[in-house]
C-alpha cells in the first residue's frame, strides 16, 4: 500500500456510537441527533443506506428517477435536456471510454466547463468505476504537471475554452488520447425559439466551436462527438461496478491559503449518496418541492459544484442550468439567463449582483426593474456573511420580489430572505439555514435578539471542543465557543498524496470519538444551530482572533456593509466598506469604528490596527473561487491604509472583551 494511502479519515458509524450518545449530558450538542424525530429517522436512513443501497453514484441517481425520466435533466443556454437524454448520452460514452481499457480504480482527468458533457462524463466514468479528477485550468503549471502524472495516460476530457491555458502541460505527459469538448456543443439550434430566451442577453447563446482547430494540433485528439460516434456499439459496459465505499471525485479546495495550489480531495460514493439522500423533504424537513432548477456555475473543480449544484439537484429530480461562465461582473446576467429556483453563489458575487441592481441600477431602470420571482432560495456560500452584507443582499431580494412566483402548498412568500450555506470540501455542504432572517423571527422566544447560524442537516453530528489543563480534546457545551468539528457520512476520505495534512484534520476527543475539524472557531446554540466565527489562525502566536474585530464592527448595521481583518507581519489591517445608504463621511465611519473598538479592546492589541476604506462601489479583491483574497488584502500597498490612532479619545468608558 502506497503512503498516501495509508491515512485516510474513518468512516463515521453514527450507529454504533448511540450507547455513548445516551450517555452524553444533555447539554452536549453531539447527543441532538437522537433527541429530535428528524435524527432519529436519520441514523434509520443511514443504515438503510448501508443495507439496501450500497451501489454506485451512476446506479443509485438512475433509480431515484426512474420516473422522472421525461422531466428535464439539464438546462443549458435555453436548451433542455431530458433525464432519459442525459443517462443514454452517458451510457453511450460509458462504451466508448471501455474501449479506451479504462477499468476500475482507474483515475481520469477532466478539465471541463458547466455543460451537459461534464455531466455525461462524471456519469459514464462512475458507471464504470472510475475516479475522476476535476482539476482547474488557472492552477500553477507545476502543480497541473504533478496532478496529470497522477492520472490515467489513457485518457483526458478538455473543454474548448479551458485547452489553450493548459495544453503544453498536456502535450508533455504523452497521453493517448485527448477528447476535447465544446461550449457550442449543446447549445440550442435556434435560441429565438427557446421558451425562455433572452433577447437582452443574446450574445450568452453563442460561442465559437474550437474543436476543429484544437483537433488539427496532434492526431490523439478527437472531438467529444466523434469520440462516441465512432466507438463499437456492440461492446457490452459492465453493470454494477462500485458501491458506497468506491473513490469517484478528486476535486479541490477553494486555494486561497496558496493560490494555484489547492489541496486535492478524494470523495467516495458515499458523499454524494448520503448527501442527495438526506435533501429528502421527510428527513431535512424542507418542504416538498417539484420541478424547481438550481444553478451550477461555480467552477467544476469544487465539491461544491458538483455534489451541492449538480449531484443534489439530480437527486430530488430537478433540472440543473449549468452554466459554463464564471464572474462576479456577470452574475446577475447568469441569474436573469438561466433563472434559477436554488442558487448556491458567494458572498462576495451576491454583493456585487445587489449592487448592480440597486445602485447601477442594472435590469432596474427608469421604474420598469425586472423581477425574479422565480428565485425561491438563495445560498450565501463559502464564506462569512455579516449582519451588514445580509441586510444589503435582502433589500435587493425584496426589491426584485425573490420567490414571489413560486407557491409552497399553496403559501407565496412576498419576498426571499437570503439563505445560509456552509460547510467545506473535506465535509460537503454539511449545514445550512433556509431563510435565515424568517427563521430567526420564528425561533425569537428562544434566540432573542441574536442571530441563528447555520442548521446541521439530520444525519451530520456537529459540535465544538476544545482542549482542557492537561491537553486533551473535550466537548464544549452549548454556546461555549471552542473548534468547530463534524462527523458524518460525507466526509472526505483523505486529501491525495498528503497523509499528514489528512491526519491533521482528524481529532480525538477525551472519549476516543474520531472528528474531522473544520479548522474553524465557533459554537452551537440551543437550537443545534451552527455559529462559525472565524479560521484557525495559521500562526501561533497571533495578535488576536480576527473575527472579534470584525464582530465589533459589522454591528453597526447602519453604515457598515463588510468588514474584513487580516494579519500581516505589521498587526492587524482592517479593510471596510460602507453600506450604500450611509451618509456618514469616510473620517465620520473611521472615527466611529475606533471608538468602538477603542471601548473594547486592550490598547496593546489597538496599537497594532490600521485600517483601510473600500469605496462603495468598488468591490473586495477575490480568489479565482470568488471568494475574498486575504492575501491581497494583507497588502498595505492595496488601497490607501493609515492609522487609527489619530481618532483616540482619551476620556472614555471600557468594556474589554479582549484580553
Amino acid at each position: 500500500m502506497m503512503l498516501n494511502e495509508q491515512v485516510r479519515i474513518p468512516t463515521y458509524r453514527v450507529e454504533t456510537e448511540l450507547s455513548l450518545m445516551e450517555s452524553l449530558s444533555d447539554n452536549k450538542p453531539s447527543k441532538r441527533i437522537i433527541k429530535s424525530k428528524k435524527g432519529l429517522k436519520a441514523i434509520k436512513a443511514l443504515i438503510d443506506l448501508e443495507q439496501n443501497h450500497n451501489t454506485s453514484w451512476y446506479n443509485y441517481l438512475k433509480s431515484k428517477n426512474k420516473d422522472n425520466m421525461n422531466k428535464t435533466a439539464l438546462f443549458y443556454r435555453g436548451n433542455k435536456i431530458l433525464f432519459k437524454e442525459m443517462f443514454d448520452k452517458a451510457d453511450e460514452l460509458a462504451v466508448s471510454m471501455t474501449e479506451k481499457n479504462l477499468k476500475l480504480g482507474d483515475e481520469i482527468g477532466v478539465c471541463v466547463s458547466n455543460t451537459p458533457e461534464l455531466v455525461y462524463i462524471l456519469l459514464a466514468a462512475n458507471k464504470l468505476g472510475l475516479k475522476v479528477n476535476l482539476f482547474g485550468s488557472s492552477f500553477d503549471k507545476n502543480y497541473l504537471s504533478k496532478i496529470l502524472d497522477g492520472v490515467s495516460k489513457k485518457i483526458i476530457f478538455i473543454s474548448d475554452d479551458n485547452y489553450d491555458d493548459i495544453k503544453e502541460v498536456v502535450k508533455d505527459k504523452n497521453i493517448e488520447q485527448i477528447v476535447v469538448t465544446s461550449l457550442a456543443s449543446s447549445l440550442p439550434k435556434d435560441p429565438s425559439k427557446c421558451d425562455e430566451y433572452e433577447k437582452e442577453l443574446k450574445d450568452y447563446y453563442y460561442y465559437e466551436d474550437k474543436t476543429d482547430r484544437i483537433v488539427s494540433e496532434g492526431n490523439n485528439i478527437e472531438s467529444f462527438e466523434n469520440f462516441i460516434k465512432k466507438s463499437n456499439k456492440n461492446i457490452k459496459v459492465p453493470n454494477n461496478i462500485g458501491n458506497l465505499e468506491t473513490d469517484f471525485l478528486v476535486t479541490y479546495t477553494s486555494g486561497s491559503t496558496k493560490n494555484g495550489f489547492p489541496k486535492e480531495i478524494i470523495h467516495k460514493n458515499r458523499s454524494l449518496i448520503t448527501m442527495g439522500r438526506f435533501h429528502d423533504p421527510e428527513l431535512c424537513g424542507n418542504p416538498k418541492l417539484e420541478n424547481m432548477r438550481g444553478l451550477a456555475h461555480i467552477h467544476p473543480e469544487s465539491n461544491t459544484d458538483v455534489i451541492t449544484c449538480i449531484s443534489d439537484n439530480l437527486m430530488q429530480g430537478w433540472s440543473v442550468a449549468l452554466e459554463p461562465e464564471y464572474s462576479k461582473d456577470k452574475a446577475l446576467d447568469y441569474v436573469i439567463l438561466n433563472k434559477p429556483n436554488y442558487l448556491n453563489i458567494t458572498t462576495s458575487f451576491l454583493i456585487e449582483m445587489s449592487k448592480q441592481y440597486l445602485m447601477d441600477g442594472r435590469y432596474n431602470k427608469d421604474g420598469k426593474s425586472r423581477k425574479l420571482p422565480f428565485l425561491l432560495a438563495t445560498f450565501a456560500v463559502g464564506e462569512r456573511t455579516s449582519k451588514g452584507e445580509e441586510k444589503f443582499i435582502n433589500t435587493f431580494l425584496r426589491k426584485s420580489k425573490a420567490g414571489s412566483g413560486v407557491s409552497i402548498k399553496g403559501f407565496k412568500m412576498p419576498y426571499t430572505t437570503l439563505s445560509i450555506g456552509g460547510g467545506d470540501c473535506e465535509h460537503g455542504g454539511i449545514y445550512y439555514t433556509l431563510w435565515k432572517s424568517l427563521q430567526e423571527k420564528i425561533h425569537s422566544p428562544i434566540l432573542g435578539k441574536k442571530e441563528m447560524g447555520m442548521m446541521p442537516v439530520p444525519y451530520v453530528v456537529v459540535t465544538a471542543l476544545k482542549q482542557d489543563s492537561d491537553g486533551n480534546y473535550v466537548e464544549c457545551q452549548y454556546d461555549e465557543l471552542g473548534i468547530i468539528v463534524a462527523n458524518s457520512y460525507s466526509n472526505l476520505s483523505c486529501y491525495k498524496n498528503n497523509p499528514e495534512t489528512t491526519q491533521k484534520l482528524i481529532i480525538t476527543d477525551n472519549l476516543g470519538r474520531n472528528w474531522v475539524t473544520t479548522n474553524t472557531y465557533g459554537y452551537i446554540d440551543k437550537l443545534g444551530s451552527v455559529h462559525v466565527k472565524g479560521r484557525i489562525p495559521e500562526k501561533k502566536h497571533s495578535i488576536c482572533e480576527t473575527y472579534l474585530i470584525d464582530d465589533i464592527i459589522s454591528e453597526d448595521t447602519k453604515n457598515i456593509l463588510s468588514s474584513t481583518t487580516v494579519e500581516n507581519e505589521n498587526g492587524l489591517l482592517i479593510t471596510i466598506q460602507q453600506q450604500p445608504s450611509s451618509t456618514k463621511t469616510t473620517d465620520e465611519i473611521c472615527k466611529s469604528i475606533y471608538y468602538r473598538l477603542q471601548s473594547k479592546v486592550p490598547d496593546n492589541i489597538l496599537e497594532y490596527i490600521k485600517i483601510r476604506v473600500i469605496p462603495v462601489r468598488d468591490s473586495m479583491p477575490l480568489t479565482p473561487s470568488g471568494k475574498r483574497s486575504s492575501k491581497v488584502l494583507e497588502n498595505e500597498e492595496f488601497g490607501i491604509v493609515e492609522s487609527l490612532k489619530k481618532y483616540i479619545k482619551k476620556d472614555y468608558q471600557r468594556k474589554l472583551i479582549l484580553q
